[in-house]
């Protein structure tokens, strides 16, 4: 076994200038939500130049029915293909799944050094979006098996790389290849975990709570109700819900987090004019969600909190604030730390590191809790990084990392697929 997966790791360093190379080639489709088709067709040929039978779609709202929580960012999916490759194995060994997604979030504003499509490499890192979230990773699923295949390797097991649309509004798109039926004996989610294990990821929902006044003079302010004054008291309830979990909501992966399962408050819209009364403000936010708690448990303790602190008050008690849950919600789930995927995953890494792993829970949502929820696919987060340069302006990803991460997958799925040379 060494000698093999020396002779993978061998190819694997070899490909380094590839590698680099796929990683800025893919970050310059500028793959936003709704345009994702060119980012698409560009894996679907580096899937195809590896024999993989690829399998391309538009997802459809029906497929999302699988997770009775799913809530659409979008009407359509038309334009945004998902694109799936699979590598039938000789048999008698175990199936790997292999997921990332391609759609990355808008580049936001002019702060970037360069263009935020430009795939530059300065430093030993590849800049642009989505090179961290999480395009550096597909590319690192990708090597990984076309380093097995340029090894003369045959695996036993099934290969299943997928490339989703959709999961920055919530995940849709893995959803949607689940019902198409793919699942697996174990996936790994390459999102930029920055080379730490994850087996649990944290699921995520976005709130609106719309508070009503009555509109006034401000001269007369007595004769309306300040809506920005009521919706404040929501807003320290809140603050005071967000603590109460801190202290509730415990579990052993998040240790390393002061606010694992944070409730924050992104947007306020209220008022039209400064002598006027505002009538009416609405609160919009995002919720965190332990891998050990159920959606609509999470909701419920929310609306308990905000009706608790409106019954208080004798005008929410009359008049008691909205809420809904809108535009996205994403799974929270995972498998045990000493689930064979995971021991795959260490193990691997050991051998590629010559250290042990960090093995923590993932501060963001991700595709693993559909799949593990939905898909009946043991998954575990691993990928190169860092995340926390995601979703900000100069992303980046490692060139040494990415390496690492395409390392440890090739390893992983030889172990885990079982083989003949």
């Amino acid at each position: 076994m060494d000698n093999v997966k020396q002779q993978v790791l061998k190819m694997i360093e070899n490909s380094k200038n590839e590698i680099i190379t796929r990683v800025q080639e893919i970050v310059r489709y500028p793959s936003v939500t709704g345009e994702e088709k060119d980012a698409q067709a560009y894996v679907s040929r580096m899937l195809k130049e590896l024999s993989f039978y690829v399998d391309i779609w538009e997802p459809t709202m029906d497929e999302m029915e699988i997770n009775p929580d799913f809530l659409a960012a979008r009407d359509h999916f038309d334009g945004s293909p998902n694109v799936v490759g699979v590598l039938k194995g000789k048999g008698g060994g175990k199936s790997i799944l292999l997921n990332g997604h391609v759609d990355v979030v808008p580049e936001g504003d002019n702060d970037w050094d360069d263009s935020p499509w430009s795939g530059k490499l300065e430093d030993g890192k590849i800049y642009g979006r989505g090179a961290s979230d999480m395009k550096g990773g597909i590319i690192a699923n990708i090597m990984a098996v076309k380093a097995i295949i340029a090894s003369g390797i045959k695996l036993k097991g099934d290969v299943i790389i997928e490339s989703v649309i959709g999961e920055e509004t919530g995940g849709g798109g893995t959803l949607s290849a689940i019902s198409r039926g793919y699942k697996a004996n174990g996936a790994i989610v390459s999102e930029p975990t920055d080379l730490q294990v994850c087996p649990v990821s944290m699921g995520a929902m976005w709130f609106r709570i719309t508070v009503k006044g009555l509109a006034a003079h401000a001269g007369t302010s007595y004769l309306g109700i300040n809506a920005i004054s009521k919706a404040s008291k929501i807003i320290q309830k809140l603050d005071e819900f967000e603590a109460r979990r801190v202290k509730l909501k415990k579990h052993e992966l998040y240790q390393h987090m002061a606010v694992p399962f944070a409730v924050n408050i992104g947007t306020i819209k209220g008022g039209v004019f400064p002598t006027s009364v505002p009538d009416e403000v609405i609160i919009e936010g995002r919720m965190g969600v332990s891998p050990d708690e159920e959606i609509r448990e999470a909701r419920k303790d929310l609306e308990d909190a905000v009706y608790e602190v409106s019954e208080k008050d004798n005008w929410l008690k009359e008049h008691m604030p909205k809420i809904e849950w809108y535009g996205f919600c994403i799974s929270s789930g995972g498998v045990d730390r000493d689930h064979a995927i995971v021991k795959a995953i260490n193990d691997n890494y050991k051998y590629v590191k010559g250290s042990e792993p960090v093995v923590v829970g993932t501060p963001w949502g991700t595709d693993a809790g559909a799949l593990n929820r939905y898909g009946n696919t043991p998954t575990v987060i691993f990928g190169p990084g860092p995340g926390e340069t995601a979703h900000k302006a100069n992303e980046y990803v490692e060139v040494e990392k990415l390496m690492e991460a395409t390392k440890v997958i090739a390893c992983t799925i030889l172990d885990w697929c079982g083989y003949e040379q």
